[in-house]
């Protein structure tokens, strides 16, 4: 269950427990996309190459932008393509860079032929 939706089911079962009355409370949710910089789950699936479309692109630790870089790809590097998650502004792909031996997750949009074929 997301994140918000408890939030959500946790604020009505309290109205409904006080008969509508709420208090206010000092708690602070934590970023939607933190559970997704925990290297979400993958396989290679596809097993196939591929690349950059330009340079001094990010690696992340997961699929979206909030998430720390371990690398960058350059466009002269070779990579595998390991499959693909929906993420932050679409689809991203689980690559390995065999330059550098970095591994972790690009944007579709920044790879060549749209990153990876098979979902993850």
């Amino acid at each position: 269950m997301r994140l918000r939706t408890k939030l959500a089911a946790v604020a009505f079962g309290a109205a409904v427990a006080t008969g509508g009355l709420v208090l206010p409370t000092t708690a602070v949710a934590a970023p939607t996309d933190a559970a997704a910089c925990t290297q979400p789950g993958w396989s290679n699936k596809d097993n196939a190459g591929g690349g950059t479309n330009s340079n001094s692109v990010n690696i992340r630790s997961g699929p979206t932008t909030e998430c720390v870089s371990h690398g960058q790809a350059q466009m002269s590097h070779s990579l595998t393509l390991h499959c693909w998650v929906s993420g932050q502004g679409g689809t991203w792909s689980h690559i390995r860079d065999n330059s550098t031996g970095v591994s972790g997750w690009i944007k579709d949009s920044l790879l060549i032929n749209n990153g990876a074929r098979n979902q993850c």
